[in-house]
This record gives structure tokens, C-alpha cells and sequence, in this order.
């Protein structure tokens, strides 16, 4: 059987984030893979191809996701009001089997959540912000 290998997968998620392509799609024999990517407002030269999850606006920070896939809390469930250091994991985002950590860009605390355990996710979609 046919698969599709992760870092693939991420690799042609970063090209097309990085030459501003709509869509990926992938395919192994009988295994496909389809995107589409959400468009990000911010100039891409201001994100660094490592880091796509925080965006300051304003006086907030934005957590963004840094893989397409899955929303999963994982035990570290954020909640409004909650006091996050950076670097602190956060949560994750399950694509493809894998549990791929996201990791706090800044230190803060909580002030809103926009995405569920389970809600399916978009490269560079703000999932909380927070204020440093």
C-alpha cells in the first residue's frame, strides 16, 4: 500500500505558503493528500519559515497553527485567563497520524481561543491570542 511521507507533506505545505500557492495536493499510487491553504494578511517576508505561529497585533500575540491538520489539546488545554510561559507547549496539531507539538511564542497570558479539540486546522490559522 502506498503512503505519503510527513516531512513531504510539510515540505510542500512551506514551498506553497512560501511562493503564495492556493492549494496542495499529493499523490502516492492510491494515497492522496489535498490542501487549502488559508491566506495570511501579513507580508511573508515578516514570518520566518520556522516559525509561522505568532503574529503581533497590536498589543496581542497571535498562536498560529504550524501544520495543517488537527486541533488537539493534548492535556495542555488553553483557557482564557491562563498564564503561559514561552516555549511551553500548548497544544498540538495532528496531520497524518503524527502529533506535531506547538509551542508558545511568548509569555502571557490568554485572552482568547478560537479553535476546539478536534477542529480541523490551516498553516498560519490564528488558533488564541494573547497579551504579553
Amino acid at each position: 500500500m502506498a503512503s505519503i511521507d510527513a516531512e513531504v507533506v510539510k515540505h510542500a505545505l512551506q514551498v506553497a505558503r512560501d511562493h503564495g500557492f492556493a492549494e496542495v495536493e499529493i499523490a502516492n499510487g492510491e494515497a492522496q493528500f489535498r490542501a487549502t491553504l488559508e491566506r495570511v494578511s501579513v507580508k511573508q517576508s515578516t514570518l520566518s519559515s520556522t516559525e509561522p505561529e505568532s503574529i503581533l497585533a497590536g498589543d496581542e500575540i497571535y498562536i498560529r497553527a504550524n501544520h495543517v491538520g488537527y486541533y488537539r489539546a493534548d492535556g495542555a488545554k488553553l483557557e482564557v485567563g491562563q498564564t503561559i510561559e514561552k516555549g511551553d507547549v500548548v497544544a498540538s496539531i495532528a496531520a497524518l497520524g503524527l502529533a506535531n507539538d506547538l509551542e508558545s511564542p511568548v509569555s502571557g497570558v490568554v485572552i482568547e481561543v478560537l479553535a476546539k479539540e478536534g477542529d480541523p486546522v490551516q498553516y498560519g490559522q490564528v488558533l488564541a491570542k494573547v497579551k504579553p
